[in-house]
C-alpha cells in the first residue's frame, strides 16, 4: 500500500492547484508521509488518477478543485472494490461538498488540518447510474447552474450564479412532477426541485437544517410556483427550519427519503453537483456509508 496521492486540477476555479499541490506536499514530508502528485490536464486524468489511486492502494487521496473535481472523484471510484480515503483542498467556485463537510473553504487553512484530521464516513447519493456527492435540482433555475460559464465563474466567483439564477426568476416554469417516495405517490407542479445529501446546497449553509452526510438520508425541497415575495418567505422559514414551512398552505416543502423515482412530460434536465445531469424520468437512492473523507479535528 502507498501513502498519499495529491491529484490536483489547475483549471478549477482560482487556479492555484498546482501552487497548493506542493505545499501540501511539502507539509505530509514535513510531518514524515509520502506524497505523489499527479496534475490533471483534461477531466479523463481526473479518471485516470483516481484508478491509480484505487489500484495501487494509496491510504489516502487529496484532491485539489471543486465540486466537479470532488464529484468526478467519486463517480470513478462507484464500481472499484478498494476506495481510499479523500481529502479536499477546495480551489473551486462553489466548494460546497468541502462546506457540508466542514472543511475550511480558506485553502491555507485547509492544507494545513490535513495533517490534523480524523475521518468521516459519508453517504452518496445515486441518480440513474450515476453517483452525486452533494445535490441535484431541476427547475428554471438549476438550468442557470450548468449554463455559467468557465469565464463567468472566474470573473465573478460564486455571485456567477446568483446573477443567473436572479434572471431565471421572471422566465420560471411550472412542471407537473410524478414521485414515488419511498412508496408514497404524489404528484405536484413545482417549479424547483432541489435534492441534497447535507445541510449545505449551492454554497448556502443550513439548507436543510437536520441534514448530514451520515445519516442514511436524502432531502427534498420543492418550491411551487409563487410570486417573489412568496418565494422569499418559503426560504426565509426553510433556512430557519421554520415549522411554517410544512404547512400544506404554503409554498414550500422538505421532505426526508431514502428512495424515490420522479417523471415529468418535459425533456428536463437536473443539475448534477453543479453539471448538467441527467433528464426525467429518473430513479435515485442514498448509499449510506459509501465513501471515507478526511474532516478537521475540531
Amino acid at each position: 500500500m502507498k501513502d498519499i496521492i495529491i491529484i490536483a486540477n489547475p483549471s478549477s476555479g482560482k487556479k492555484q492547484a498546482e501552487e497548493y499541490a506542493a505545499k501540501a506536499q511539502s507539509l505530509f514530508e514535513d510531518n514524515q508521509r509520502q506524497a505523489d502528485v499527479r496534475i490533471t490536464e483534461s477531466e479523463e486524468d481526473i479518471v485516470k488518477y483516481v484508478k491509480e489511486a484505487s489500484s495501487n492502494k494509496y491510504d489516502t487521496m487529496i484532491l485539489l478543485g471543486g465540486d466537479g473535481t470532488v464529484s468526478k472523484a467519486g463517480e470513478s471510484l462507484k464500481d472499484e472494490e478498494y476506495r481510499p480515503k479523500i481529502g479536499i483542498i477546495p480551489t473551486g467556485t462553489i466548494n460546497n461538498i468541502a462546506r457540508g463537510l466542514g472543511i475550511a473553504t480558506n485553502i491555507d487553512q485547509a492544507v494545513e488540518d490535513l495533517v490534523n484530521c480524523k475521518e468521516q464516513i459519508t453517504d452518496v447519493g445515486m441518480i440513474n447510474d450515476k453517483l452525486f456527492l452533494s445535490s441535484i435540482s431541476a427547475g428554471s433555475i438549476p438550468e442557470t447552474v450548468w449554463e455559467v460559464s468557465k469565464d463567468q465563474k472566474e470573473k465573478f466567483g460564486s455571485l456567477a450564479y446568483f446573477i443567473e439564477g436572479f434572471k431565471s426568476l421572471r422566465e420560471e416554469e411550472n412542471y407537473s412532477i410524478e414521485m414515488t417516495i419511498d412508496g408514497k405517490e404524489m404528484k405536484v407542479d413545482l417549479t424547483l426541485l432541489v435534492i441534497g445529501l447535507s445541510n449545505s446546497v449551492a454554497g448556502i449553509p443550513n439548507f436543510f437544517n437536520e441534514a448530514t452526510y451520515d445519516d442514511g438520508y436524502l432531502y427534498l425541497f420543492g418550491l411551487k410556483k409563487s410570486t417573489l415575495g412568496e418565494k422569499i418567505s418559503v426560504m426565509t422559514s426553510l433556512l430557519n427550519d421554520s415549522e411554517a414551512l410544512s404547512d400544506e398552505q404554503n409554498k414550500g416543502f422538505v421532505i426526508p427519503f431514502k428512495q424515490g423515482s420522479f417523471k415529468n412530460d418535459h425533456n428536463l434536465n437536473v443539475a448534477l453537483d453543479g453539471e448538467k445531469g441527467p433528464c426525467f424520468p429518473f430513479d435515485i437512492k442514498i448509499l449510506p456509508a459509501f465513501l471515507t473523507f478526511l474532516v478537521p479535528e475540531n
